[in-house]
């Protein structure tokens, strides 16, 4: 495996564990907060932190404005 692909997993991997560890501190936010009119922010926040590295990450959004040429570089 060449290491341009080496280093695409690598960074795959470790946004899955940040995007697992928002998870789980959206759950225990989520399910042990007690003042609910303070704590919709902060979901709202990794909510929109989680949406941004999977459009980034693992849909590939970027593709839609590079050339041809430029991808296969």
């Amino acid at each position: 495996m060449d290491e341009k692909k080496k280093q695409a997993y690598g960074i795959g991997n470790a946004i899955l564990i940040v995007l697992l560890a928002l998870t789980i501190g959206e759950f225990l936010l989520g399910n042990f907060a007690d003042v609910w009119s303070i704590v919709w922010a902060p979901l709202i926040a990794i909510a929109v932190l989680k949406a941004f590295f999977v459009v980034r990450d693992f849909m590939h959004v970027r593709r839609l404005w590079t050339g041809d040429e430029e991808e296969h570089a």
